[in-house]
Formats: structure tokens, C-alpha cells, sequence
């Protein structure tokens, strides 16, 4: 039994091994840049130990885009839990700075990784896969957020929480490009305006989506 024991925890420590390693040079050089054997030598884990584990690079790099969608929907959900608490507009927007700062140097230094998979996706259906169900998740729980923070309101909720999502994405990888610190400030205040924008003015009325449903019929 013991035996056992300790050939489990190498494998988990193998396996470690190689994503820690694969996912710092996907970061640095990209996916097709980085080749099996450099992911291998980076670990000190043997081509055919490799090979126990992932079937290739596209493999391990599904592993990685797997783990990083998940932590990023935990981080969302974590979010818009406490943005749900908050009935003071200024407080909220203090809170969701100090958040929002805090997000983007947890996830500092991930841009190439991620934004390989929109390319690896055409060629790779499970990266795609998993990218669709990541942004079908982040999209279900603004939807959720926005249904629990407007009860009263008659809107399709999943129609606007999609526009939320594909705005908010754009511009937070956005703002992880600019190197400016006065800019990225001020990007970072009118990011935390528009979401703040959602959260507390939005006010439709049964007679306004009453007439705005009858538009959309004509």
C-alpha cells in the first residue's frame, strides 16, 4: 500500500511538473513555439514519462486552457457575489477597482497563453469546445446576477448579459496592454463606470419594454 502511495504522488508531482512547465512557456513563447521536447527538458521529466500523461502538446495545453477557464470563472463568480451586496454606488466602485486590480495581476503575464487558443481553436474542436463552454458560463452568470439585481424588470437578460461579457472581456485584456500607469488608471476608472452602469441604473420600466417590445414587432 505504501508502495502504491508513493508511485501516486510521483505521477501527481510528474504531472506538476509538466503543466507548470508547459503553461511558463506557452506564456513566454507561445503554443507554436514550444515544441514537446522543450516542455520535457524545462521539467526534467522524461519524453516517455510525457507520454504516461498527454497525448501531445495539444493535449497538455487543453489541460491548462481547462484550469485557467475554471479559475477565471471562480474569480467571476466571486465577483459578482459581492457586487450583489452592495446598495452604496461609491462604495461598490471602491470595492470593484481594488477587485478588478487585483484580477488582472493574477492573471498578469497569461495574455499569450490565452489568446493563442482563439487560433488553436480552428484547427483543435476540444480547445474550442472549452472555450465556448467558459464564455456560455461567464455569460449564464451575469444573466443570474443581473435577474437577482433587477426582479422587476422585464428584460431578456441573457441577450444583455452576453453584450456585458464580450464588452468587459475586450477591455480588460485591453487595459493589460498599456503600459502607462496614468492611462491604465483612468481606463481602469471608466472600466469600473461601465460595469457600475449595469449594476445600478439600469431602469426599464413594464411600459418602456412594453413599447420597446412593440417596436421590435413592427
Amino acid at each position: 500500500m505504501g508502495t502504491e502511495r508513493k508511485k501516486q504522488q510521483r505521477a501527481i508531482e510528474s504531472r506538476k511538473k509538466l503543466l507548470d512547465s508547459a503553461y511558463a512557456l506557452f506564456a513566454e513563447k507561445g503554443y507554436y513555439n514550444t515544441n514537446t521536447k522543450e516542455i520535457v527538458h524545462f521539467a526534467g521529466i522524461s519524453i516517455g514519462n510525457f507520454y504516461n500523461y498527454y497525448r501531445d502538446k495539444g493535449d497538455i495545453y487543453c489541460a491548462l486552457l481547462e484550469d485557467y477557464c475554471s479559475n477565471s470563472c471562480k474569480a467571476m463568480k466571486e465577483l459578482l457575489d459581492q457586487l450583489a451586496t452592495f446598495e452604496d454606488r461609491a462604495a461598490c466602485k471602491e470595492f470593484l477597482l481594488k477587485d478588478l486590480n487585483s484580477l488582472l495581476e493574477r492573471f498578469d503575464g497569461t495574455n499569450r497563453f490565452f489568446e493563442d487558443s482563439v487560433i488553436i481553436a480552428k484547427e483543435n474542436t476540444r480547445v474550442q469546445e472549452i472555450i465556448s463552454r467558459a464564455e456560455e458560463d461567464f455569460i449564464a452568470m451575469v444573466e443570474m446576477f443581473l435577474k437577482r439585481r433587477y426582479p422587476e424588470v422585464r428584460e431578456d437578460f441573457y441577450i444583455r448579459a452576453r453584450m456585458i461579457y464580450i464588452i468587459t472581456d475586450r477591455i480588460a485584456n485591453d487595459i493589460s496592454c498599456i503600459g502607462n500607469v496614468q492611462q491604465k488608471r483612468k481606463y481602469m476608472d471608466l472600466f469600473a463606470e461601465e460595469i457600475l452602469r449595469y449594476t445600478f441604473n439600469l431602469q426599464v420600466s413594464n411600459q418602456e419594454f412594453q413599447e420597446q417590445t412593440d417596436i421590435g414587432k413592427a
